[in-house]
């Protein structure tokens, strides 16, 4: 009988560190999808459940021949199924879902799922092992809890807007980093959930607010003059490390003293360590070097600088344009990305980042049609209930 999570892409089982785990992704947007596609990478199956009409989001972003690829980066190697909850019939097919699956990532607001009747308490009687992720805004509760939250919003919340607008006028980072991130840590705290599960033998409600998952990850450093609590000092930006060429632009970081000295024995200006060491002030020490680097390096181009300073093992980088970065040697040579078929054509993905005992894992597969495994699905359901009544 075949598996009813199996993905319909897979000629041959996952051979990731996941393989033969099961997960339903009901979520949309950008954070629980692209946590379940890293879960896909590692090797688990996942099915997309999908409302009538397909995912909204599939409207978002760049699109080639009508299809996402922003969509498209963060569902590959998902099968695809449509139920409307709110019918009876459609989710007792979803129920039949998680009565086998060991995940289920969701980021419903937090009245949804009672409305729903897939409330913790009927998950939990339905399948005792299943770890349910839940991505909000704010949380369950509090006053902000039935809040939309967004990643510019969820950036405004944490502070971040205000720091970017440090040099300026307010702004948000330029990509959707809060997503990210909090996609990164539900893959992260599922995974811990999962290990739980080895020691407990039961599942969990993991609750993941869009907003403790910002402070967490901003507060090393955007919060050092936070950190001990009787400290007021005003905050004050990094140091920007991006210095101007005669043709463009390199990012120069010398952070420590040996750095510093073979920076500036490279540029032949001993003189400006002196200026520096007569600054008692870190801050202004650095802004004092970063002074005399914009000076000297806007005199000749980035190809000058990057062979003067590279032997002297200073910190240095060119900065690439995407298409600079996809045919860089070193990416080539680490395998970064793998071209796989698509409903619009080849299609551009990155493999997984860590390697397992030196093994690179491929990606999961293409990202699905709508409801392109529905019927399979459903019949497959069919198959695991019939073989279940013949068991007992």
């Amino acid at each position: 009988m075949d598996d009813p999570i199996k993905p319909s892409n897979a000629d041959t089982p996952s051979q990731g560190p996941l393989a033969g785990i099961r997960v339903v992704d009901s979520s949309s947007y950008m954070t629980g999808p692209l946590a379940a596609t890293m879960l896909a990478d590692l090797g688990a199956t996942v099915v997309k459940v999908e409302p009538p009409g397909g995912d909204g989001f599939r409207a978002f972003g760049h699109k080639v021949a009508g299809f996402s690829a922003l969509w498209s980066n963060i569902n590959r190697g998902k099968r695809s199924i449509v139920l409307d909850l709110k019918s009876a019939t459609d989710l007792a097919t979803m129920k039949a879902l998680l009565a086998t699956a060991d995940v289920l990532v969701e980021n419903w607001r937090p009245h949804v799922a009672g409305s729903l009747g897939l409330g913790q308490e009927v998950l939990e009687a339905l399948n005792p092992r299943l770890v349910r992720l839940s991505i909000t805004g704010f949380g369950d509760s509090g006053p902000l809890s039935r809040t939309p939250a967004y990643d510019s919003l969820i950036q405004g919340h944490t502070g971040m807007v205000h720091l970017l607008s440090a040099a300026g006028a307010p702004d948000v980072a330029p990509y959707w980093v809060v997503d990210k991130v909090v996609a990164t840590f539900g893959s992260q705290s599922i995974l811990a959930a999962l290990y739980a599960r080895e020691r407990s033998g039961k599942g969990s409600h993991v609750s993941l607010p869009m907003l403790d998952v910002m402070a967490y990850f901003n507060f090393p450093d955007m919060f050092q003059h936070r950190t001990f609590t009787e400290d007021e000092t005003p905050w004050r930006p990094a140091f920007n490390p991006v210095v101007r060429t005669s043709d463009g632009y390199v990012v120069v970081a010398p952070v420590n003293g040996g750095q510093i000295s073979r920076t500036l024995k490279a540029l032949e200006r001993p003189d400006i360590k002196a200026q520096m060491l007569a600054i008692h002030d870190h801050s202004k020490m650095v802004d004092c070097l970063y002074a005399h680097l914009n000076e000297i390096m806007s005199t000749k181009p980035a190809a000058h600088w990057l062979a003067l300073l590279e032997p002297f093992d200073v910190p240095i980088a060119p900065v690439r344009t995407l298409d600079e970065h996809l045919a860089d040697a070193q990416v080539e040579h680490n395998r970064i990305y793998r071209e796989l078929p698509s409903p619009a054509g080849p299609m551009r993905v990155p493999r997984f980042p860590a390697r397992f005992d030196r093994r690179q894992l491929e990606p999961a597969g293409a990202p699905p049609l709508v409801d392109a495994d529905g019927a399979r699905i459903r019949a497959e359901l069919a198959a695991h209930d019939t073989e279940t009544e013949s068991h007992r």
